[in-house]
């Protein structure tokens, strides 16, 4: 097993049970044993401790997100279709996930904002970049920065609420709304 395999299965692994579970109730001890890696390799690919490893599962799942949301422009004609389609996906990954996942970054964020300095911004810096991709991939919209941060804050709450309620029907109602928005730009 190469070193590149041993630390992206250890990012992989915190970005999942990060999402799940949060930051604190994440042992390195269950980290390591989730991602069957060596203990050692703890300390080796992340010197700096968890936090560094939380730093990296967040550029992780930034990207994970980003290739989901060009995807969804590349597979639709319109912006609307392409939201509903992300969403529907969201909603998918979360029921396959048993409810108990969702966005990368809400647990994390809402657990370790303003706790770590590092975890913040790398957090800031991930949904800085969703909505930077957003408003590009919007193109010609009025309002394309408003339309993004709409697109962006109804997905953020759907998943929220969809994983309370254990059904994706919240996913489904935001992505309606968010066609309004679109249509009304």
């Amino acid at each position: 097993m190469s070193d590149t395999t041993t630390r992206e299965r250890m990012i992989s692994t915190a970005m999942t049970l990060f999402r799940r579970e949060g930051y604190q109730a994440t042992s390195w001890r269950r980290l390591v044993e989730q991602a069957g890696t060596p203990w050692g390799s703890a300390y080796h690919h992340f010197p700096g401790g968890k936090e560094q490893l939380a730093v990296a599962a967040i550029e992780l799942g930034t990207a994970v997100v980003a290739k989901t949301v060009r995807r969804a422009f590349e597979r639709n004609e319109t912006v609307e279709d392409a939201v509903a389609w992300w969403y529907r996906k969201a909603g998918e990954a979360l029921a396959a996930d048993d409810y108990r996942g969702g966005c990368p970054l809400a647990t994390i964020t809402l657990e370790m904002a303003n706790a770590s300095p590092a975890i913040t911004k790398a957090c800031q810096d991930a949904f800085a970049a969703w909505h930077t991709l957003l408003v590009e991939l919007l193109g010609a919209i009025k309002d394309p920065e408003d339309v993004a941060t709409a697109i962006m804050n109804n997905l953020e709450g759907a998943l929220l609420v969809s994983r309370v309620h254990r059904s994706s029907d919240a996913l489904d109602r935001a992505a309606r709304h968010v066609a309004l928005v679109i249509h009304a730009a």
